[in-house]
Order: structure tokens, then C-alpha cells, then sequence
């Protein structure tokens, strides 16, 4: 049986305090901290988006079903 991706998206929001007019891209490596420290506590939800098959390029919801 081959691999296919499942896809996963995280339903959380980081926040990230700075000061008013901080561009946001200098934030990135705090808000990996936060996400890292979260993941660690357990207090993160990932929902599962679909599946991926990258032999055929499908994207699909239906992963109990999904045939080649």
C-alpha cells in the first residue's frame, strides 16, 4: 500500500505583543517559541483539512473512501 498526505490545519490564533508599529515579520521567531510552548502543553487543535496523493495530484475530504 502506498503513502498519501494528510493534511492538517491548526485552529489557534499566536498572539505576540510588541510595540504599535513593529513590523510584523520580526515577530515570526517569537510566535514559533509560542506555537512550540503551546504544542508542548497540549493546548493546540489540529483539524484534519483532507488528504493529498501526490501520484495522482488529487486533493479529497472523503479519506475513508478514496480510491486510485
Amino acid at each position: 500500500m502506498s503513502n498519501i498526505s494528510y493534511d492538517f490545519a491548526i485552529d489557534n490564533i499566536i498572539a505576540v505583543d510588541a510595540p504599535m508599529g513593529t513590523d510584523p515579520d520580526t515577530l515570526i521567531e517569537q510566535c514559533k517559541v509560542k506555537l512550540i510552548e503551546r504544542i508542548q502543553e497540549g493546548d493546540i487543535t489540529f483539524t484534519f483539512e483532507n488528504i493529498f496523493d501526490a501520484e495522482t495530484g488529487d486533493h479529497n475530504e472523503d479519506w475513508e473512501n478514496y480510491k486510485r
